[in-house]
């Protein structure tokens, strides 16, 4: 008897264990494929400020990331500041990571890291190489774990809104 209490003890105290690690999963927002019926129209970039956090405006607006925009460290690679999007799209989970760099005050990290993006298209944080795209004084890093066709067109689509944003006064 007292082997069972111990048995069933065991299996409780490793079910509790097991659904502890799990945690709760962070829910992320779904990120809807834009038909291949619709005609889509960017909103123009002249509408946003200059900064970091009009450039995400934008791409929220153009619908390029969802979800909550977290802060990231960015002085590891020398920027002024730094944010990431994480959110599903058509299954697969993607994260979108943008800097803002001051070009004129470039400490060495921001040195190397924007002279690597120029020359090779990545830069190295941590240990890891990380892809990345300049844009004057902004860099974006895109990860998606999913190449299909869908993921590859919205992919384009992110990048192409990155590279034409042109900011204005914010008027």
């Amino acid at each position: 008897m007292i082997k069972k209490v111990l048995a069933l003890a065991g299996a409780a105290v490793i079910a509790l264990s097991l659904s502890a690690c799990g945690g709760q999963m962070e829910q992320l927002t779904e990120l809807e494929p834009v038909s291949s019926g619709i005609d889509w129209a960017p909103t123009e970039a002249e509408s946003f400020d200059d900064s970091l956090d009009g450039l995400c405006k934008y791409m929220e607006t153009n619908k390029a990331v969802a979800g909550e925009k977290d802060y990231m460290s960015y002085k590891e690679i020398g920027a002024v500041e730094g944010c990431r999007y994480r959110f599903k799209f058509d299954g697969s989970t993607v994260q979108t990571e943008f800097y803002e760099f001051d070009l004129d005050n470039l400490d060495e990290k921001g040195k190397e890291c924007v002279s690597s993006v120029k020359e090779k298209g990545s830069f190295t944080v941590l240990g890891n190489e990380a892809p990345a795209v300049l844009n004057g004084k902004y860099l974006m890093v895109y990860t998606d774990g999913d190449n299909d066709e869908a993921n590859a067109a919205h992919r384009d689509k992110v990048l192409e809104l990155f590279n034409a944003f042109t900011p204005g006064d914010g008027k």
